[in-house]
């Protein structure tokens, strides 16, 4: 690619960006820019705080949680001073998109455990299945360096005899049946069973 097409596409990408006030909160939600989030939603008025989207039902947590971890070590997910904001502004937090996600779903699979500790404070509910079964205790295995997060999703009530998707086990079963012989899930399978046996 030529710098002079480089130079062209970021011509374009800026004009976009100065006109779609979705694009720039996005980038804002990355950067946690709470200043530019208070002016756009209510200072200016330029988009609804509580605006869901119409198709796939996201309202602004939702959009602010989306990002899947990648295997770049910079991004380390949604600032969390953007989803308190968005919980202090009152955006439903046990909202479920089309897919039956909340935004305590998108966190756990972004492996945004501040963001999932900030919802489940703010009364998030770790037991609401997704379209596929899937309630966000079930999605622990994705950091289960976490125990701190596991015991709060605990003592918030996560239902540990849960049968997660298509799955015949409870979740406290399948994690000692798939995941027990692995030394970085035994904290988080003794601490299942500890609150299994309560």
């Amino acid at each position: 690619m030529t710098k002079q097409r480089r130079e062209e596409i970021s011509k374009r990408y800026q004009e976009l960006y100065e006109q779609d006030p979705e694009l720039r909160v996005a980038h804002a939600n990355r950067k946690g820019d709470i200043d530019f989030l208070n002016n756009i939603f209510l200072i200016d008025n330029l988009l609804a705080i509580s605006a869901v989207t119409e198709e796939a039902k996201w309202n602004w947590l939702h959009r602010s949680l989306m990002h899947i971890p990648n295997q770049a070590k910079e991004w380390t997910g949604t600032p969390l001073a953007t989803v308190k904001f968005y919980i202090d502004k009152g955006v439903t937090i046990n909202a479920q998109d089309r897919y039956g996600m909340t935004p305590l779903h998108y966190a756990m699979r972004g492996k945004n455990a501040e963001a999932a500790i900030a919802l489940l404070e703010a009364g998030a509910d770790p037991n609401i299945p997704n379209r596929d079964n899937v309630i966000p205790l079930a999605m622990i295995g994705g950091m289960p360096e976490r125990v701190d997060l596991l015991k709060l999703m605990l003592d918030k009530g996560a239902n540990i005899h849960y049968k997660n998707g298509d799955n015949e086990l409870s979740i406290v079963n399948s994690m000692k049946k798939h995941l027990g012989s692995q030394e970085k899930f035994i904290p988080v399978i003794q601490l299942l069973e500890q609150y299994a046996s309560i």
